[in-house]
């Protein structure tokens, strides 16, 4: 296969439904993950820390 053999193939792989629903998925997983970790970290001490520095910023 050369180098625009490739290109093409590729082309029509990344504008196909199959990978389209594979970035979906795959957006939705690190979304998901991303989302636990925001939460954990909000009821942690990391998250108490968060708080008093955002009223730092605000004066209070």
């Amino acid at each position: 296969m050369n180098e625009i053999e490739f290109d093409q193939a590729l082309s029509v792989f990344l504008d196909s439904e199959g990978c389209e629903k594979t970035n979906e998925a795959l957006f939705e997983l690190v979304r998901s993950a991303f989302t636990a970790g925001w939460k954990a970290a909000l009821g942690s001490d990391i998250g108490k820390v968060m708080r008093i520095a955002k009223r730092e910023e605000r004066g209070e």
